[in-house]
């Protein structure tokens, strides 16, 4: 049985959770609705057995007092009781009258079959004769068990001198419960078809709420996600719509220097004031920008956790911007030299060109000239980048675009005036150099992008007095003034083609970081002069 029972159970936990959930909430409504049904079955069949003994005596009480009835028994006088209960009977739904003397014998019966003088059945007429109670007794007489209700006949002079008993068949009694039980049964029924309906479709709710999953699963899906969280190289963290943190992996710990629970940590203080964080009706995913957290600069994402097309939360990845600048600075230094040499390498092979020819002619003088020429004007434009640019930094960078300038066809232009000591400190060099290289490499796709004959990007960088001033103008068709206001956005570009849009945005990422401000104006006679006005002194992380 021990063994009958473990098997069952066995089957019973394979079921799907929406099978098991609908089949314990019905067993437990019907077994609720079954013992509710029983109890007001059982409180119906008492309460009918009371007013069935109340109606049978207060029945039998109004006969005994009727004037006509005690004359005729005190005669004895049985046809004139005959001919008084039987109309009686009709009016009643009692199963019997029957009128008795003081001997407990029958003077009238409404069963005229019965002789009169024959002595009462059921022995339940001595407390009425010799105490003159009124009294309800369930008895069995000539006919079965009945519910029966007696009252002593008195005459003018008080004596008891008869008996009336009203009775009702325990058959009648029980065909009229089970008349009042058939419309309990149908609701009983309706009840339980309902509530099978309702436990089904309460099932289905929850397992739909649950995304189709069993609890088991649901465990299962838990513990990957912490372990997916904590195996995690990047900061994650998740909050709810009302920015409450739910969930942050070991990274995120180590980096923002959380040590208290989950629960006690305020996300405010975690990212206080940051523009990163969505406020209103900012429902967009945001990603790879530079913010702030609790006193750490990363480059943070977020995406928006959506069920049912409803927001219900966010989750937050981020990574230190420091580890981000080594790579980029390195990857800078490596492309910033691998296009100089690509350069260099092109003018040098026209040069030897150029230079073979001559000695291939005889024109020896020529090539002399050619070399000292050539010498010259290389060196002329390295001492004009070194002397005017102070940081080795900007002298490569800038020496690079120079001569990719030249492979363009354009020239690059140092404006008269240009002066650097060294970059401000309140950005990274190489965010400094990403912002002076994007913008000049926006400027020269703008000029060789316009058919207008001055093909020339002009740049002016000083550092003079307490800001520092980076202004690169081209010679390109403008900027619509309906671009303008998105030009710094993501994805946003005023030239065609795919992946373009993030250069001026990491410029302004930057220049926001910095405190600076950034201007478009239009040139003259065509173009766009793009200005940055950036303060010298140092900015700490609150201003950021």
């Amino acid at each position: 049985m021990c063994i009958r029972n473990k098997c069952s159970w066995a089957k019973f936990k394979t079921l799907s959770f929406q099978t098991r959930t609908f089949l314990l909430l019905f067993c437990v409504s019907s077994a609720l609705l079954l013992g509710m049904g029983c109890y007001v079955y059982s409180s119906m069949h008492s309460i009918l057995y009371g007013q069935i003994g109340l109606r049978a005596r207060v029945q039998a009480q109004q006969i005994a007092v009727m004037p006509a009835l005690v004359a005729a028994v005190g005669t004895r006088d049985a046809t004139a009781l005959a001919a008084l209960i039987l109309p009686l009977k009709e009016k009643t739904d009692a199963s019997y009258i029957v009128i008795g003397d003081d001997d407990g014998r029958h003077l009238a019966h409404t069963d005229p079959t019965v002789p009169v003088g024959s002595p009462m059945r059921g022995g339940d007429n001595e407390g009425v004769l010799r105490d003159g109670k009124s009294i309800v007794t369930l008895s069995s007489g000539m006919y079965g068990m009945s519910w029966r209700g007696k009252a002593p006949v008195h005459d003018p002079h008080g004596r008891i001198i008869g008996v009336v008993s009203v009775g009702y068949f325990i058959s009648s009694i029980d065909r009229w419960n089970h008349s009042m039980l058939a419309p309990l049964l149908l609701v009983v029924a309706g009840t339980t078809l309902f509530l099978l309906c309702c436990t089904w479709l309460f099932a289905r709710s929850i397992r739909r709420q649950m995304r189709g999953l069993d609890p088991i699963e649901i465990a299962q899906l838990v513990q990957q996600q912490d372990a997916i969280f904590d195996s995690i190289y990047e900061g994650v963290l998740s909050i709810d719509a009302h920015s409450r943190l739910t969930s942050i992996n070991r990274a995120a710990r180590e980096m923002l220097n959380v040590q208290t629970p989950r629960e006690h940590v305020l996300i405010d203080s975690l990212l206080p004031d940051c523009p990163f964080m969505p406020k209103g009706q900012d429902d967009h995913d945001r990603k790879d920008e530079i913010c702030w957290f609790n006193s750490l600069q990363v480059i943070a994402s977020r995406v928006g956790i959506r069920i049912g097309g409803q927001l219900h939360g966010w989750v937050i990845s981020f990574r230190r911007k420091d580890d981000i600048n080594t790579l980029s600075l390195q990857l800078s230094e490596v492309k910033r030299y691998a296009d100089n040499l690509r350069v260099i390498r092109h003018e040098h092979q026209n040069w030897i060109s150029t230079l073979s020819g001559l000695l291939h002619i005889g024109a020896f003088e020529e090539a002399k000239r050619l070399i000292h020429t050539q010498s010259a004007v290389q060196q002329q434009v390295l001492d004009r980048i070194s002397r005017t640019f102070g940081d080795y930094r900007v002298c490569g960078l800038l020496i690079g675009k120079y001569y990719r300038a030249r492979e363009l066809g354009l020239t690059l232009q140092f404006e008269s005036g240009c002066s650097l000591d060294r970059l401000p400190s309140t950005l990274a060099d190489v965010e400094w150099m990403s912002i002076i290289g994007n913008l000049i490499d926006n400027a020269l796709e703008a000029t060789i992008a316009c058919d207008h004959p001055e093909k020339k990007v002009i740049l002016y960088l000083c550092d003079r007095g307490d800001e520092l001033i980076i202004e690169v103008a081209d010679f390109g068709c403008g900027i619509e003034p309906s671009l303008r206001e998105r030009l710094f956005e993501r994805g946003v570009s005023s030239h065609d083609g795919s992946g373009r849009g993030i250069g001026l945005y990491l410029v302004n990422s930057y220049v926001q970081q910095a405190g600076a401000t950034i201007t478009i104006e239009d040139n003259i006679p065509h173009g766009t002069i793009f200005s940055v006005f950036a303060p010298i002194r140092s900015i700490s992380h609150a201003e950021h």
